[in-house]
């Protein structure tokens, strides 16, 4: 078993991304793009404090009943989405994850 935890991406067009992984591993959330490594490093610490906050985390569906949420920064904006789940209960059980674990998880540099 893992330990849940944030890894710190750069991509091929030089943007930095973060994705969080659960505790068995699996892919729970994901970032967009940011231009320096500073900016993603905040957005990271605004998922963890967000994470605890239950108005900045929504839920929603897409058009085929896949289930998501995201988190939000203080201001409303979109800091991190979810994979899509096909069962109510995976998509809750990774919500909990998210809530108990986002705060103190750390972060693994890999870029």
């Amino acid at each position: 078993m893992e330990s849940p935890h944030f890894k710190l991406n750069i991509n091929g067009d030089r943007f930095f991304y973060f994705e969080f992984f659960g505790k068995q591993g699996d892919l729970l959330l994901m970032s967009g793009e940011y231009k320096s490594k500073a900016d993603a490093l905040q957005s990271i610490k605004d998922v963890q404090v967000g994470s605890l906050m239950s108005p900045q985390i929504a839920a929603g569906k897409t058009p085929d009943g896949g289930n998501f949420f995201v988190i939000k920064g203080q201001q409303g904006d979109i800091l991190a989405k979810s994979v899509l789940f096909d069962s109510e209960m995976v998509f809750n059980n990774a919500l909990h994850q998210v809530k108990d674990s986002a705060c103190i998880a750390k972060t693994l540099d890999a870029t």
